[in-house]
């Protein structure tokens, strides 16, 4: 999810250089205070984190011969969370994310989000900068090099993440959490008057702790005024399924690695979830409705989707993992669509996980997925075919470092 890019993509040296010296300012701009405060023995803090990630496949899509086989662009982070004082804190991520920033070539990092957060109660925090969020409350997303929390490689192709310019309140009262997110795009977009960019996303959340074993979640996102959501969706970096789209100087066009369903995203977005942890199991359910009005100017564009994952523990360093999602193309465009076709896209995953060392994890995993049909329709595009190309199958790896 990026924000800004920190220099032209053509010059990486000194994109690095500008990344290095962002990072000593930070450093000098927290050793002020610290200074100043030595005395009372309160020292800003400062916590680094490490994320290194490289993966590859192996994948048949219908329609091609042999197997799309090769290693993915590695991905790298590093991450700066600062405890300013008491009630103030902040976290930056300077990230390479090869197909989330467009730079196929050349390593170079970007600014992906930044928050500054504000406790202004026990419970409550208001958090300012590109606040992440999204509607799924209990699973782990991966995103870029941070893959670790997420059993399996890639996220479900109906998952949808954002980190827009904001704020965002957040709240937590016992076994009760909220949080409340004002947001637009990535980049500076401000509202204008007429036809222009009115409205901003809204974006609210809410979960409880039924018991130790039982979290429950559900969400709601709309957009106000002319705004759309500009959501990350679904993979974006672990499957390449188009050799025919490679570029003459190397890497491969955005749309090659689109794997996801394309889900409504100018109106109104729901869903729930649940997660059931009796031990050594970790069970996701999820389901939502996503839908938008006239987006040809007559039809509507709606979309069911839900899926089913779960983790089990053989030892402390070694799982099983699995997930089933289904996404059903509920809009106008199929409904008018001649010959009756397939508007449904499911995908199954099934894989392992071991801890080689400490922080070290490499995963491996099955894949297979099921397009909807191509149609033409004068009323839209369909929901479960959001690239030129077919069904697919087959096998992922990732190896992770995470510090």
């Amino acid at each position: 999810m990026s924000q800004f890019t920190i220099s032209e993509s053509s010059n990486a040296f000194f994109q690095w250089l500008t990344a290095s010296v962002f990072a000593l300012l930070l450093l000098m701009a927290t050793a002020v205070p610290a200074q100043a405060q030595m005395e009372d023995g309160e020292l800003p803090e400062i916590d680094f984190a490490v994320n290194l990630m490289q993966s590859a496949q192996s994948i048949s899509v219908d329609g091609f011969p042999g197997a799309v086989t090769g290693f993915h662009r590695a991905r790298a982070g590093l991450n700066a969370s600062v405890q300013f004082s008491e009630n103030v804190s902040g976290l930056l991520m300077l990230e390479q994310e090869p197909n989330d920033f467009g730079g196929q070539f050349g390593l170079g990092p970007s600014v992906d989000f930044m928050v500054m957060n504000m406790q202004v109660s026990e419970g409550l925090t208001v958090q300012a900068g590109t606040p992440v969020t999204g509607l799924m409350h209990f699973r782990g997303f991966s995103d870029g090099p941070v893959v670790q929390g997420n059993p399996l490689i890639g996220n479900s192709p109906a998952d949808i993440i954002t980190a827009g310019q904001g704020v965002k309140l957040i709240g937590s009262y016992g076994g009760f959490g909220f949080d409340l997110t004002a947001a637009k795009t990535f980049g500076e977009n401000l509202t204008t008057l007429g036809e222009g960019s009115t409205g901003v996303w809204l974006i609210g959340n809410a979960t409880y702790a039924v018991s130790d074993v039982l979290q429950v979640g559900a969400g709601l996102a709309g957009a106000t005024g002319q705004e759309t959501m500009d959501f990350a969706r679904g993979d974006r970096e672990n499957i390449n399924l188009n050799p025919e789209q490679q570029n003459p100087n190397g890497g491969f066009a955005d749309q090659s690695k689109n794997t996801h369903a394309a889900l409504p995203n100018g109106g109104w977005i729901t869903q729930v979830d649940a997660k059931i942890t009796p031990s050594p199991l970790d069970i996701d359910l999820w389901g939502g409705y996503a839908q938008d009005s006239e987006v040809d100017g007559t039809n509507d564009a709606a979309a069911a989707f839900g899926g089913l994952g779960a983790k089990v523990d053989i030892t402390e360093s070694f799982y099983l993992a699995g997930r089933f999602v289904i996404v059903s193309d509920q809009g106008d465009a199929i409904d008018n669509a001649s010959g009756d076709p397939d508007g449904n896209l499911t995908r199954f995953e099934g894989g392992i996980g071991v801890e080689l060392y400490d922080h070290a994890l490499l995963k491996v995993s099955g894949v297979t997925q099921s397009h909807g049909d191509s149609f033409n329709s004068a009323q839209g595009t369909p929901v479960t075919r959001p690239a030129p190309a077919d069904s697919f199958s087959g096998v992922l790896t990732e190896l992770s470092f995470s510090f």
